[in-house]
């Protein structure tokens, strides 16, 4: 789990650097990248982060190595020797998922922040000044685009939302772990439909799969989407309270078909 979380900082940083220099030797930063030298701003674009394609496979991954191993190994058998009410254990794997990707976005965002102050500092972002025309003055481009801020109450809507959205393929997640009962299933359920229905946010059946839940609630912009988040530019809709109950609604229901797989899986048999 603690490998999966440093692989997800370092690619989001790794994004980010790439980004920052590309932008600075070009004379203009993205204001998404830009942004990220404010502490709430770059909290946001954390949360953003983990809500989209790299922290949802990140949350595959961790439910894949606690419960997909605890149920493929034989060990959830023995659990429930000691704990038989299946709903606390069930809590309480899910409640540790939620603890690590929040401290996981804390962390990263703080990261983030840490790193764009340097990158700031050590590649200046300076207007490219064309080669000398007719006329023979210089032609200046036009000045970087203005940073978009972020307030503390934005950040920790994003972060609020991230967690919503990091609860349903948690849900998810077990519920594949909960039927296959293994590591590589649970991984190949609890993300693989994530990748292969991403294409399908451009096409009229985008507001029934959570990708655009997801924007809708968080409202990503679009050339974030593409450039920094690892998403598919699904256009955000103003109705952030539809993306929100449909989370809830989508997370509830797999919480409990999850709840009820798990159910099944018994050290001793009535027989015994």
């Amino acid at each position: 789990m603690w490998g999966a979380t440093a692989t997800a900082m370092v690619v989001a940083l790794a994004l980010v650097a790439r980004l920052w220099i590309a932008g600075a030797s070009y004379g203009v930063v993205d204001p998404s990248v830009a942004a990220l030298t404010s502490l709430p701003a770059a909290l946001r674009a954390a949360a953003w982060q983990f809500a989209t394609l790299l922290g949802l496979a990140f949350t595959g991954v961790v439910v894949a190595t606690s419960l997909g191993q605890t149920l493929e190994g034989g060990t959830w058998s023995a659990l429930r020797l000691f704990e038989n009410r299946v709903g606390v254990l069930w809590a309480r794997k899910a409640g540790a998922v939620l603890v690590l990707s929040l401290a996981a976005q804390i962390a990263t965002g703080v990261l983030l922040w840490l790193a764009t102050s340097a990158l700031a500092r050590l590649w200046r972002v300076r207007p490219r000044v064309a080669a000398p025309g007719f006329g023979g003055g210089a032609v200046h481009a036009p000045p970087p685009v203005p940073v978009e801020s972020a307030t503390w109450g934005q950040a920790a809507g994003a972060i609020a939302g991230a967690l919503l959205a990091q609860l349903l393929f948690i849900a998810l997640a077990g519920c594949a772990a909960a039927l296959l009962r293994s590591v590589i299933g649970t991984l190949a359920l609890g993300v693989g439909p994530l990748l292969v229905t991403a294409p399908l946010v451009l096409l009229p059946a985008a507001p029934f799969l959570p990708h655009r839940w997801i924007a809708d609630l968080l409202n990503l912009p679009a050339e974030a989407q593409y450039q920094l988040y690892l998403w598919n530019q699904a256009p955000p809709d103003p109705a952030r309270l539809t993306g929100g109950l449909a989370l809830v609604g989508g997370a509830a229901l797999a919480a409990v078909a999850a709840w009820a797989g798990l159910r099944s899986e018994r050290a001793l048999r009535p027989v015994d």
